[in-house]
Order: C-alpha cells, then sequence, then structure tokens
C-alpha cells in the first residue's frame, strides 16, 4: 500500500477537477478539437481523469473550450473551414496542410515511454517481447508494442486502471506519454516502479490554428496550451491520477 503521509492530496471539490472536459459557455469561448474526447463521468461511477494532456488544455479560468472530437485526417480541413479554432493532438508527419492553416509544436512529449518495478530484468524494448504492458484505452500505443515489439498489451479503461495493474503485479511494465511518466515518478511513492525505458522514437504534441483567426481566440488558446499552462495541467493531472490509483489500491504491493 502507499506509505501513510503520502504527499499525493485531493484537491477541494470534485468540480475543480482538470478531468472536466466540458463547461459554461461564455463571450471567450473557443472551439477546440482532439482526437478522442472522453466519455461522461456516469453517475456514481469512479473519478477518472483523462491520459491525454490536450483533453484538459481548454479549461480555463474564463470559460471552457468545448471538445469536439476529430480525428487528425480531418483536422485540417476542420480548422480551415472554420468549424474549429485550434486542434491539438499528434499530427502525422509529412503531412500537408492547407494554406490557411498554421502549425506549432507544442511543449509536451507524448513519445511512449515505460516505467516499471525497479527489479525487473526489462532492461530494452526488445525485452517486452511474450510480457505483459498495460495500457490505457486512451494512450497513444495500442497495437503498436504488440506490433513492433511481441508484447502482450493488456488495455485498461484508464490511464489510473492500468497503473494500478501496474503496483498490484498484474503487468510487468505501463505506457504511457513521456512527459506524464517522468511527473508521475516525481512522487516518492512511485519510486519502487522508477525502471523505465525512454522513448524509441520521438513523438510531440502539435497545435493547429486558422491564421485569421481573431486575436482574441487566439491569445485564448495561445494561453491555454502554453508551456507553462501545460506544466500547470501535468503536475495536477499526474496528482490527480495519482491519488485516484492510491484510493483504489486495496492489495499490497508487490514488494
Amino acid at each position: 500500500m502507499l506509505a501513510a503521509g503520502t504527499l499525493i492530496l485531493p484537491r477541494a471539490g470534485a468540480a475543480e477537477s482538470v478531468g472536466t472536459v466540458t463547461g459554461q459557455a461564455s463571450s471567450g469561448d473557443w472551439r477546440l478539437g482532439v482526437a478522442d474526447v472522453p466519455a461522461p463521468q456516469a453517475p456514481g461511477a469512479k473519478v477518472r481523469t483523462p491520459a491525454r494532456i490536450e483533453t484538459l488544455a481548454g479549461q480555463m479560468g474564463q470559460g471552457a473550450a468545448p471538445l469536439q472530437a476529430v480525428a487528425a485526417e480531418w483536422a485540417a480541413q476542420r480548422v480551415a473551414e472554420g468549424a474549429l479554432d485550434a486542434w491539438v493532438g499528434v499530427w502525422p508527419a509529412g503531412r500537408a496542410l492547407p494554406r490557411e492553416v498554421r502549425r506549432a509544436e507544442l511543449d509536451w512529449s507524448a513519445a511512449p515511454m515505460a516505467i516499471m518495478r525497479t527489479d525487473t530484468d526489462i532492461h530494452a524494448w526488445s525485452d517486452l517481447s511474450g510480457r505483459t504492458v498495460c495500457l490505457s484505452a486512451d494512450s497513444r500505443s495500442p497495437g503498436e508494442l504488440s506490433a513492433r515489439f511481441g508484447a502482450l498489451e493488456q488495455i485498461y479503461a484508464s490511464a489510473t486502471d492500468a497503473l494500478l495493474a501496474l503496483r498490484i503485479g498484474q503487468c510487468d511494465a505501463a505506457v504511457q506519454d513521456e512527459d506524464f511518466m517522468k511527473q508521475l515518478l516525481m512522487f516518492p511513492e512511485w519510486r519502487k516502479f522508477s525502471a523505465q525505458l525512454q522513448p524509441y522514437r520521438s513523438q510531440r504534441l502539435m497545435r493547429l490554428t486558422r491564421e485569421d483567426l481573431s486575436e482574441p481566440r487566439r491569445a485564448a488558446v495561445r494561453q491555454a496550451t502554453s508551456p507553462d499552462r501545460l506544466h500547470e495541467l501535468a503536475r495536477q493531472q499526474t496528482r490527480d491520477i495519482a491519488f485516484e490509483v492510491y484510493l483504489d489500491q486495496t492489495v499490497p504491493d508487490c514488494h
């Protein structure tokens, strides 16, 4: 179990959680597209914070950006048409953009990083052959680890569930975005799971916006996706997910 006196604390008021991805409209609203929009929280269900940082990026103090689920293949067209003010996600390398759309690389590594128990015998990605890897349904690697390394992928509903499975010994490794994993490993409760495989490929989040976006909306997009904002979201996201794991862990860790 996690040690008493843990540094992971819940915030006051569930309404403040960065896991919330919808909000009331305001005059300054802007429209954000992402590849996948989390399903609404079912009444009475356990709180689960989304793993993809871009689904949290529109949560601002003066109003939320309504999220629209738009696959990467349609993102540039939707932005060019004005159906979206911005789209954030993993943009396929080499894909052309309409002349009305601009692309910017964000300060977030979405490359796959693995963490394991410190006594693991896995020291390279190739060592995952025939080994179990926990992934969340909203991670970016399902199918890839199996095809590339022969890993046995176990897909869980959320990052919380996948990380809990790692802690209680149901899988050999867990994989998520590099920047999320680095933030998670700052918690002392994760030191015994701090063995890691660095990303085998690079992948950063991209932001698409229209060239003629109005200045108020351009400013809102910049604020929501700035390095400081992403770092703030990452700190709260990992804090929330770590606390969710803590609450759900009802069997001892394998030590």
